[in-house]
């Protein structure tokens, strides 16, 4: 049931104490529509009355996920203007999941996710996911209104496998610069299996060694069985994905074959798999500069409270630490340096297939070439009532700024390289960028997940934040805490942020000759203007 200008004046006067009966009858039907549907009911912590008939009930999970968002969602706005009534999917999946819970029926894993998955196609919110514990198998089911919308993408094929690297250039001499370092879980992983002489090459020349002699001693054969279990061991865990319960597994085979003193095969710290990161600098020969950056959690590393918080307490992750801040380190010194003397053509920033992050790291990378003082790029609202449409006023929404002393980077281009896998922070990035005289996006559109997310902490201030406690609740829901809007006051939830020139990647070109079609399109507008 939609608002009108006269049930929105009703809803203010009421709060301000007026008494208008006729007023108020009006307003009692109006929140009539569903039982709970403007009731707070505190769904931000595992409160047993909010969830109790969700815990062996279908139809329970479903209207605390239906009541709950219609009090914390920060886009019912922008929903009604796509044509979801959110009224009509109460009525609609209630008897659908009330069928689940007939006696005798039983509920696969699979056809519970099929009915959520339908339930939460219409939804736009680009980071939202739903989890559901099927409390006939005890499983959590996990469903995202943005898998299938952007697996249907005409781009969607450019991503399989894709990670943005420059290093084909470095070795086509096109560079008279780079470096990189990858302190993602993959790539500590890839650093033990494929460098000589340490880890896993280091096991492989050991093994063929022993096997090259006439006769081996006892310690040696105990060596030997040791570390052809350890190889085939390893083979068989780096065939599979790295998923949640990977890291586990390998850190437990790394300790349990700790006793053939590997070099450098090392445990991975679980923390980095939320905050690994990979950055790449470069310099090409006529010093454009270059960035590219996996994911946004730069300022784990180069601020000493967020390091001490996030990954602290290890000597090793300290020497990871000193890597990453030595790429970056790179980057900024060559833009100061180049633009000083004059000779800095231009500037790239890679935030292609990057998932988003911190925000912080604003401040480090494109805020690192503006002036101080932010970047305003959009607008951002909050959740202020139970009411389905009760918002607050919009206010600028800016991009952190550095405040220390640096280069402004005014009088040549920066490029941000984007595409479909560029969500959240990548796209205040790119959208940031647009906001500059000099600032272009190339690419492809981007994800369509901009709304920021916080902790449940802020559901004391907003009537918006997660629902419930993951691994907790029988229902949780990822849900954003503010609605961010562009400069036209649109959001751009489900739809992305629109480079201004669009470039395809192309996978053939890249594998045959080492070309990406997308950095090349960057380099040239650098260059030409064009």
């Amino acid at each position: 049931m939609l608002p009108t200008e006269d049930t929105y004046f009703i809803y203010i006067t009421m709060k301000n104490n007026i008494k208008i009966i006729g007023a108020l009858l009006l307003t009692l039907a109006v929140s009539a529509c569903h039982k709970d549907a403007d009731t707070l009911v505190n769904y931000a912590y595992a409160d047993n009355l909010s969830f109790s008939e969700a815990q062996q009930s279908y139809a329970g999970k479903f209207r605390v996920f239906w009541n709950a968002m219609n009090q914390n969602y920060t886009l019912w706005d922008y929903e009604e203007e796509n044509g979801l009534d959110w009224d009509a999917v109460y009525d609609e999946y209630l008897p659908k999941f009330e069928a689940l819970d007939k006696p005798d029926t039983k509920v696969t894993d699979a056809a519970l996710k099929a009915l959520m998955t339908e339930m939460v196609a219409p939804l736009h919110d680009g980071h939202m996911y739903v989890e559901f514990v099927n409390h006939q198998t005890n499983n959590s089911i996990i469903v995202s209104p943005s898998e299938g919308r952007n697996d249907k993408r005409a781009d969607a094929e450019e991503l399989k496998g894709f990670k943005p690297s420059i290093y084909t250039y470095y070795l086509n001499s096109q560079l008279k610069r780079y470096m990189s370092y990858d302190a993602t879980v993959a790539g500590q992983l890839r650093n033990m299996l494929a460098k000589p002489g340490i880890g896993f090459q280091w096991v492989r020349t050991c093994m063929a060694e022993l096997e090259a002699k006439s006769s081996l001693t006892e310690s040696e054969v105990i060596q030997y069985e040791g570390l052809s279990k350890l190889s085939k061991a390893m083979e068989k865990l780096v065939s599979q994905p790295i998923d949640e319960g990977w890291l586990g597994n390998f850190n437990s085979l790394v300790q349990q074959y700790s006793y053939l003193n590997v070099p450098f095969l090392e445990q991975i710290d679980p923390r980095f798999a939320d905050n690994g990161i990979k950055l790449e600098f470069a310099q090409t020969n006529d010093d454009i500069v270059y960035l590219q950056i996996s994911e946004f959690a730069l300022s784990v590393y180069l601020e000493d409270d967020m390091f001490n918080e996030e990954l602290g307490g290890n000597d090793r992750n300290s020497e990871i630490r000193q890597h990453v801040v030595r790429v970056w380190q790179a980057w900024f010194d060559t833009i100061q340096d180049l633009h000083k003397s004059g000779r800095l053509k231009g500037v790239v920033i890679d935030v292609r297939s990057n998932p988003g992050g911190y925000m912080n790291d604003a401040n480090y990378v494109l805020g690192a070439l503006i002036p101080s003082g932010g970047l305003q790029y959009g607008w951002s609202r909050y959740k202020r009532g139970v009411g389905r449409y009760d918002y607050s006023p919009l206010t600028p929404k800016y991009m952190y700024t550095m405040d220390a002393p640096h280069e402004i980077i005014d009088d040549c281009p920066i490029v941000v390289l984007a595409n479909a896998a560029s969500v959240s922070m990548a796209e205040m990035t790119s959208l940031s960028a647009q906001q500059l005289k000099n600032g272009t996006v190339i690419g492809r559109k981007t994800f369509g997940g901009l709304c920021g997310l916080t902790g449940n902490s802020s559901n004391s201030d907003n009537y918006s934040g997660h629902i419930g406690v993951k691994g907790t609740t029988p229902v949780y829901v990822y849900m954003p805490t503010e609605c961010i809007l562009n400069m036209d006051k649109k959001p751009l939830e489900g739809i992305g942020v629109t480079p201004n020139i669009e470039v395809a990647f192309d996978p053939d070109e890249y594998e045959t000759n080492g070309n990406d079609t997308q950095i090349d399109r960057a380099l040239q507008f650098i260059r030409t203007g064009n």
